[in-house]
């Protein structure tokens, strides 16, 4: 059985590499003889991280435009089926990509399978908000050729229209450690990304106060480098460190740092994730993951889909958006590290959603050959 996958990989953005981690790990459950080619910004790279062939997605804007289409053509004549996602990979507008953003891209990839006589199917993914009619009209055509369409909340399905499934963010099927008798002490977790530039420096300025202000409580804190913007413009989450909290807070090691595949180094940032007391993130998928691991959580809502994640898990009232202040976001932080058994209750809301996502991938392949 042979698998192409389509999206946003390869660019050193850890919740990225998590999901198609994760969704790897879904298919071969379902298939343990698959096999898999990615289709993806950086090829080499999702090589290196995840031992998988990888070939560039047919980007018409780009150097070797031939030599892309043709090896994207080969990929897709070569595999059973091809999922698109998961991610936000349906993007019409983008604080880093110009008009009309990735919905072209992805529909030409799904006419490119449909002419290789390869079936599709969309895998836990999501639509950026703010789409326009005509942005909304492609989404469908893309939904109405794909086997399934299973998306990862209920705004993507609006908008992918009947027969679309809401099936959960791929990250609630992440195989979490065994942890045994782990103690969590006075540290806290922070993860800020780039944003523009107003709402980043407000931000910034709320959060170093707020960790000032739990250091003199006596926690230790730690932040938590997400992405490193690889060929992304705007996504290095490590340009924030360097410029706020060089000077207050440790960094911790990603994944991404090491020379192994993500596999091998995956379970021990979870470990040291589930060591923490607290986490404060900006980055869904620092957010989720210690949410599954039962780690009290304040989500910053940069973008809907965090504030709709953190709804869904029943964990609204530790939202904060964007434009949060300083007293407001400690305040918030503190209710959330003093209410552990409130995300003990949602950690096993994300695993029930997890069997969800994972029952979807199964239908996906069923009968398929």
């Amino acid at each position: 059985m042979r698998v192409a996958i389509a999206g946003w990989f390869g660019s050193d953005n850890l919740g990225d590499e998590i999901l198609l981690h994760t969704l790897m790990a879904a298919v071969r459950e379902t298939r343990e003889d698959a096999s898999f080619v990615v289709l993806c910004p950086d090829p080499e790279r999702v090589t290196e991280l995840h031992r998988v062939d990888a070939v560039h997605m047919p980007t018409l804007r780009s150097r070797g435009t031939g030599e892309r289409q043709e090896a994207a053509q080969r990929a897709l004549r070569e595999a059973d089926i091809l999922l698109l996602g998961p991610g936000t990979v349906f993007q019409e507008r983008s604080p880093n990509l110009p008009w009309p953003g990735t919905l072209p891209l992805f529909a030409r990839m799904v006419a490119m399978a449909r002419l290789a006589g390869t079936r599709v199917a969309v895998a836990a993914a999501g639509v950026r908000e703010d789409n326009t009619a005509a942005g909304r009209a492609l989404l469908r055509w893309i939904g109405a050729r794909c086997r399934a369409v299973g998306v990862r909340d209920q705004r993507s399905a609006d908008t992918f229209g009947r027969g679309a499934q809401v099936v959960g963010d791929m990250a609630y099927t992440l195989r979490l450690p065994e942890l045994g008798g782990i103690v969590r002490g006075q540290r806290f977790g922070l993860s800020l990304r780039p944003l523009a530039s107003d709402a980043e420096a407000s931000l910034i300025a709320a959060s170093a106060e707020v960790v000032q202000r739990l250091r003199g409580d006596g926690w230790s804190g730690v932040f938590l480098p997400m992405a490193y913007g690889r060929g992304a413009n705007g996504e290095n989450d490590a340009t924030i460190y360097d410029r706020a909290f060089r000077d207050t807070l440790d960094v911790a090691t990603s994944p991404l740092d090491a020379e192994q595949p993500l596999a091998v180094n995956l379970d021990g940032w979870l470990t040291d994730l589930a060591s923490y007391r607290l986490v404060l993130a900006t980055r869904l998928h620092a957010a989720l993951p210690a949410v599954a691991l039962g780690v009290p959580t304040v989500a910053i809502a940069y973008e809907r889909k965090v504030l709709d994640a953190f709804h869904d898990l029943g964990l609204g009232e530790f939202t904060v958006g964007k434009d949060v202040d300083a007293d407001t976001l400690y305040r918030t932080a503190t209710a959330a590290a003093a209410a552990p058994e409130v995300f003990r209750e949602a950690a096993g809301r994300v695993a029930v959603q997890g069997t969800v996502a994972r029952g979807y991938i199964a239908s996906v392949f069923k009968d398929l050959g």
